[in-house]
């Protein structure tokens, strides 16, 4: 994952309500596992994505 990788102000609000404390932890969840947790969607999941792919 590149430094300079920005995060949406969407997913920065999940990451604080479900108490992740940083991306790598984030990406570490399993996909479906993730859209399974309140508040996440389709849109969040591409953000995901792309993050993984850097």
């Amino acid at each position: 994952m590149k430094k300079d990788s920005s995060v949406s102000p969407e997913l920065m609000e999940f990451m604080k309500l479900h108490q992740i404390p940083n991306l790598i932890a984030l990406l570490e969840f399993d996909d479906a596992k993730l859209l399974k947790m309140d508040g996440f969607g389709w849109r969040l999941m591409r953000e995901v994505l792309v993050l993984r792919e850097c």
